[in-house]
């Protein structure tokens, strides 16, 4: 591999390494377009995502065009500021992590285009409240990263949702035992 370039990041000079910078910047542009803040309503201009992960706007330029690929600890801060691992950006299209958040990139498009969004792995009889059972240790780390970078005004807007929606799944789960007692 070639040393890094001034502004750290790696030049393409293979054919290996000219792929690599291709698929990242396929992978970086498609989360930019459909990752970003819901009040802000539009993806992050290339000095945002450079303020957020300490990078230059020609840096990241060069990322998103295909022209280079970062240094790993770069790649790592991008990974979380889009809440996906760093794999997203390098692994084949044939990956399941891959197949996984393109599963989760496609649903937030349809749910932008105020398309329902049907879980695909439901099965025929489980109910949306067992669905909530589903999230795994990745998405769960995937999610705290994310809130992580917020400001602290936005961290404790969040920590607020969460605490109204553990309230109401306390309320659903109570009102669920409340029904098994009663007799039939």
């Amino acid at each position: 591999m070639s040393p890094p370039q001034p502004d750290g990041t790696a030049p393409p000079s293979t054919s290996g390494q000219h792929n690599a910078a291709e698929l990242f910047a396929q992978r970086f542009q498609r989360l930019n377009r459909v990752i970003y803040p819901a009040t802000q309503g539009r993806p992050y201009t290339e000095q945002e995502i450079a303020d957020a992960v300490g990078m230059s706007v020609s840096q990241i330029s060069n990322l998103r065009n295909g022209k280079s690929v970062p240094r790993a600890d770069r790649a790592v801060t991008l990974a979380r500021l889009y809440g996906v691992r760093v794999e997203y950006f390098f692994s084949p299209n044939d990956d399941s992590y891959v197949h996984a958040v393109e599963e989760q990139l496609e649903a937030i498009e349809r749910e932008r285009r105020g398309e329902p969004y049907i879980r695909g792995n439901r099965q025929a009889g489980s109910s949306a409240e067992a669905d909530a059972d589903l999230l795994d240790d990745d998405q769960v780390r995937s999610i705290a990263e994310g809130v992580a970078i917020l400001p602290r005004d936005m961290r404790e807007t969040v920590k607020a949702l969460v605490d109204q929606l553990r309230r109401a799944a306390d309320t659903v789960g109570l009102r669920r035992k409340t029904q098994d007692r009663r007799p039939r």
